[in-house]
């Protein structure tokens, strides 16, 4: 009986946390995907007027911090549970792609490369958006 109830207990909470995860993905494009796209495409972008050298590292650093975070969360969003068609997948993947293909010239301080790249990451997500419209707040 305590078996039935102790499996019982832990399906229950791996559908919860499905379930969870699922619900999640405004969340990770609020507080993980859109922050590092602005980091991301700001490595491409001119730099602000009297940028100092430090700020420019720091820009800079950020751009390649971002880069893994969208590769990461581009392989993330690919796989369960929020994986939601092949389109949805296909549009994962082209984040994820276009970040890879940008830690090279984010580390290599190439803005002209950066900006490229940056391209293709609003392909995907202007793509995915237009296909999955995000939710009214």
């Amino acid at each position: 009986m305590h078996r039935m109830w102790i499996a019982g207990g832990v399906l229950a909470l791996g559908l919860a946390g499905a379930a969870a995860a699922q619900s999640t993905v405004a969340d990770l494009m609020k507080h993980e995907i859109n922050p590092a796209a602005l980091a991301f495409w700001a490595a491409g972008n001119d730099p602000p007027e009297n940028e100092t050298p430090q700020a420019a590292q720091a820009r800079w650093r950020a751009a390649e911090a971002a880069a893994d975070t969208l590769r990461r969360q581009g392989l993330r969003l690919q796989a369960a549970p929020y994986a939601r068609s092949p389109q949805w997948s296909g549009f994962a993947r082209q984040m994820a792609d276009a970040a890879a293909s940008a830690e090279g010239a984010i580390r290599d301080r190439n803005a002209e490369a950066a900006f490229e790249a940056g391209g293709r990451l609003y392909d995907s997500c202007d793509g995915c958006h237009k296909a999955y419209p995000p939710p009214k707040r």
